[in-house]
């Protein structure tokens, strides 16, 4: 596993709060940082126009935008940042328009510190290539 060498800064979406609560925890005790939350795809596209950051966290089935419209938005207005999904439905439809949408990874829930900065490490190999 590789461990990112610097603190990224992170934009976490999710209609659920437990589940921002924990990813929260977890990219903290790894030395991420959690510049802001969405509990929409709405406020997830604005909150990474403001802040930029390196990645969000997108949960696929979110109100007024669900996550693959917002990581197209994302995508189109903010193209540095790098996109993992997180979802509880791992069907082969909501992977592969997830990475149609340009998500580098793919997290189910429930998901633990292991499979979060495995993402982490697959977008940092990407983004090298």
């Amino acid at each position: 596993m590789l461990i990112p060498s610097k603190q990224l800064k992170v934009v976490i979406a999710d209609d659920d709060s437990t589940t921002c609560s924990v990813l929260r925890l977890l990219l903290r005790e790894h030395g991420h940082q959690v510049v802001a939350e969405a509990r929409d795809g709405e406020k997830a596209v604005e909150l990474c126009e403001l802040h930029k950051p390196d990645i969000a966290f997108l949960d696929i089935d979110m109100p007024k935008l669900n996550g693959h419209q917002a990581a197209q938005r994302i995508r189109d207005n903010t193209p540095g940042v790098g996109i993992i999904m997180i979802s509880a439905l791992p069907t082969l439809e909501n992977v592969q328009n997830a990475l149609q949408a340009g998500a580098s990874s793919f997290v189910v829930k429930p998901f633990n510190a292991v499979k979060v900065e495995d993402a982490i490490a697959q977008y940092m190999r990407q983004k090298q290539l």
